[in-house]
């Protein structure tokens, strides 16, 4: 499951450098910690840092190892307690502990890089770490796919999922709010619509945008279970070619704005196009969770929730 912030890509600009560096990965939690398993952070010989371990409990603490591991060359697993007090400091209601693993990176570090690639591609890494000597490497035939602490072993395995992408057919008033929470949330976010009147760059400016039919736009990306589609246009001729195309993909969420009544007559359309009601029921619609939404922006909001309980459900 992808939880957490790619820090990976700017530390490989970093290595590109010549900085000596130290990653520390949560590898263990227990109570309320901060940040989930698999939750990274990058320390330069100098103390600067890209990511977080901790949100801020423990993050001295953590820099310091990091430094030394640094100059020793070696790698350490530590434990941290973080107590009621510093807890509330970072908004929980509790306290928590975390094991971290700390370990330096070499300069040419062949594995950071084939992280990097393998993000570029939004293909799945399975990384094992020996937490003894810090040895890594990258094995695809571990079957679980959960970054977890294998306590007897003493070792880590990594999963590193592709980054949650959206799709969104229509450049309508929603899905200007519905871009600006997605973003938020971390989601890559492509925008497509043949009308390019109004799919333009001063409308939507933090996405890319495509001005074409759904299904030529759809048929350029390998869609996975990462993925996810919403309809906004209300316009058949440009959402059920999307819905079509991806109704038999491996994809993640389907979302159709419209009401129960534009649902029905939507499912009319595509019965006749040979689709059966379990391949159907694949449409989440009316779109969104029931929060008695009513402006774009507590539509769109609807709409990012329903996605992230989707995700949070199936995938964890």
């Amino acid at each position: 499951m992808n939880d957490v912030d790619d820090i990976l890509t700017p530390t490989s600009l970093w290595l590109k450098q010549k900085r000596k560096i130290a990653l520390a990965t949560v590898i263990s939690t227990w109570g309320s910690s901060p940040r989930p398993v698999g939750g990274q952070m990058a320390i330069d010989e100098n103390g600067e840092i890209i990511g977080s371990v901790s949100g801020g409990c423990i993050e001295g603490a953590v820099i310091s190892e990091g430094i030394n591991s640094i100059k020793d060359g070696k790698s350490r697993v530590k434990d941290y307690g973080i107590s009621n007090h510093m807890a509330w400091e970072v908004g929980l209601a509790c306290g928590g502990e975390l094991k971290v693993l700390i370990q330096p990176l070499n300069l040419e570090d062949k594995i950071v890089y084939y992280i990097v690639k393998s993000i570029e591609k939004r293909e799945v890494v399975k990384l094992r770490i020996n937490c003894s000597n810090g040895k890594r490497i990258i094995d695809n035939t571990i079957d679980n796919q959960i970054s977890h602490f294998d306590k007897s072993k003493n070792e880590f395995i990594h999963i590193i999922d592709p980054k949650p992408r959206l799709f969104i057919i229509g450049a309508v008033h929603i899905a200007q709010a519905l871009v600006s929470l997605a973003n938020v949330a971390d989601y890559e976010i492509i925008l497509i619509d043949p009308r390019d009147h109004f799919a333009t760059k001063s409308r939507f400016p933090n996405c890319k945008i495509i001005n074409e039919w759904p299904d030529e736009a759809l048929s350029k990306f390998n869609l996975d279970k990462s993925s996810h589609l919403v309809t906004l246009t209300h316009d058949p001729k440009i959402d059920d070619l999307a819905l079509i195309f991806c109704m038999k993909k491996n994809i993640g969420y389907m979302g159709s704005l419209g009401s129960k009544k534009t649902h029905n007559k939507r499912y009319e359309r595509l019965i006749k196009k040979g689709f059966n009601e379990i391949e159907l029921s694949k449409i989440h619609a009316p779109i969104g969770l029931d929060i008695n939404a009513k402006t774009p922006a507590e539509i769109a909001t609807s709409i990012l929730a329903e996605i992230i309980n989707y995700r949070r459900k199936n995938y964890d």
